[in-house]
């Protein structure tokens, strides 16, 4: 496997270069955490443009397509103080009903992107209803509410516990990661986007995608193919899947599951 991770990494044959201009435009440079990972225009989610708010439309997000070709997951990073609105914004325009958060709350972390009671963001006002702890991960539950049409949704948010902070590692416990892709998957089984963030939206996002892709596989076809996989989720984001670790990783949650 190591040989084929090293061959996916190193692709002899030049590969088509893939347009991040959106992304990497001067006028929204403050919304990414880093000019490294942005996201491919041909996929990147974008927002409804708001009255005089110019490049109102960008985010760094990403479409990742599920096991059967849709539009099954949006990959993003975590929001920072200044991009909290767009990240419910995203949540209301495409109706997510599950947010999966890979990451930690914290100066330099992940903001606490949400307050107790009911906040506005611009026109979505985000009410935070009620929280309870499993041995792996955080629920929360929320109700947002699009002021523009009278549109509400309601929004899990599960929150893993516990991902080692090392750049690279992954958890040890692979029961946690697995209970948590039961979960997210059980309440998203019919539901469109499931929205998956963390610091840059690479490792821990894509890692977790992909689990959830292999596990649709090996239900439909009862097999899997970790490669396959890997390479499609890199395909569609920059920088994800980067280390060998990684994908070894999925391949071992990834029989956990059988």
């Amino acid at each position: 496997m190591e040989h084929e991770f090293e061959k996916m990494i190193n692709n002899p044959v030049a590969e088509p270069v893939k347009s991040c201009a959106a992304g990497a435009s001067e006028e929204v440079r403050a919304k990414n955490r880093s000019g490294d990972c942005l996201p491919y225009d041909r996929n990147r989610v974008i927002l409804t443009p708001l009255p005089g708010r110019d490049f109102s439309t960008y985010i760094n997000a990403s479409f990742i397509e599920a096991y059967d070709n849709s539009e099954g997951f949006i990959i993003t990073q975590d929001p920072l103080p200044t991009t909290i609105a767009d990240f419910w914004r995203m949540v209301s325009e495409h109706n997510v009903s599950t947010i999966v958060m890979l990451s930690e709350i914290g100066e330099g972390k992940c903001p606490r992107y949400w307050d107790d009671g009911t906040t506005q963001y611009d026109h979505i006002d985000v009410q935070y209803e009620e929280s309870d702890s499993c041995p792996y991960y955080t629920r929360r539950q929320f109700r947002v509410t699009n002021n523009k049409n009278g549109d509400t949704i309601s929004v899990r948010q599960l929150q893993y516990q516990g991902w080692p902070t090392a750049p690279g590692h992954v958890p040890e416990v692979t029961r946690g990661v697995a209970e948590l892709a039961d979960a997210a998957r059980s309440h998203h089984a019919h539901a469109p986007p499931m929205l998956v963030h963390c610091h840059l939206g690479t490792e821990r996002s894509a890692l977790f995608v992909a689990l959830c892709i292999l596990i649709c596989q090996l239900r439909v076809e009862r097999r899997v193919d970790v490669n396959s996989v890997a390479r499609k989720v890199r395909s569609q984001r920059a920088r994800t899947i980067d280390t060998f670790v990684s994908i070894i990783y999925t391949s071992i949650i990834e029989r956990f599951c059988l």
